[in-house]
């Protein structure tokens, strides 16, 4: 057998090796049942709610509120630590935070309104072009006085991003028209400076 043949059937076999081992069934698969702010449940990021049918509540707090559960928020859906940390590495979010996950830039699908005190701010900073055009629900700032500057939440202005070099005017422009600061957990703008800084 010369040389070509035996690396083709090497790869051949390797390959049959790792197919084999993979699970096709989705059998493995680890089943959660709640919503986000329950701790587990939640169908993916994308549908927080998962089995539950939709946000509980709404409480009184808004957007940038203290919160311990969703019930507690005006949105629906309180942020903490557990959650955020799972697809924003280092995050933390002291207290909670009333806000809502994927909200529409525009306000169009009514999650994230002045309202219930909040401004739908782009995940581009965060988590990459890929959603640059869903938001986070944040509430708007011109100052760490307008934040809750006890549980480390500062008033964030992506346009520092663009002084230091981070992001371009036209990112600026194209998904932060609605307001370029809000107010959110320092580790949180620490994760998305260190993302931006080591793509």
């Amino acid at each position: 057998m010369n040389a070509r043949r035996r690396v083709a059937l090497g790869a051949a076999v390797g390959l049959g090796v790792a197919w084999a081992a993979c699970a096709t069934d989705p059998g493995g698969w680890v089943v959660e049942t709640g919503d986000l702010g329950s701790g587990g449940g939640a169908a993916s990021v994308f549908e927080p709610y998962g089995d539950v049918g939709g946000p509980v509540g709404p409480g009184a707090g808004e957007v940038g509120a203290a919160c311990a559960a969703a019930g507690d928020c005006a949105t629906g859906y309180c942020m903490t630590t557990d959650e955020i940390g799972g697809f924003i590495p280092g995050a933390e979010v002291a207290g909670g935070y009333c806000s809502w996950l994927f909200c529409a830039l525009d306000g169009s699908d009514g999650k994230c309104t002045a309202d219930m005190g909040g401004t739908c701010f782009s995940l581009y900073a965060f988590l990459g072009e890929g959603l640059g055009e869903s938001g986070i629900c944040l509430r708007p700032c011109g100052g760490a006085d307008d934040c809750r500057t006890d549980d480390d939440n500062v008033c964030f202005d992506a346009e520092t991003l663009v002084a230091d070099g981070l992001l371009s005017r036209e990112i600026i422009d194209l998904y932060y028209a609605n307001g370029t600061r809000g107010c959110m957990p320092k580790s949180v703008v620490d994760a998305a400076i260190a993302k931006l800084s080591d793509p």
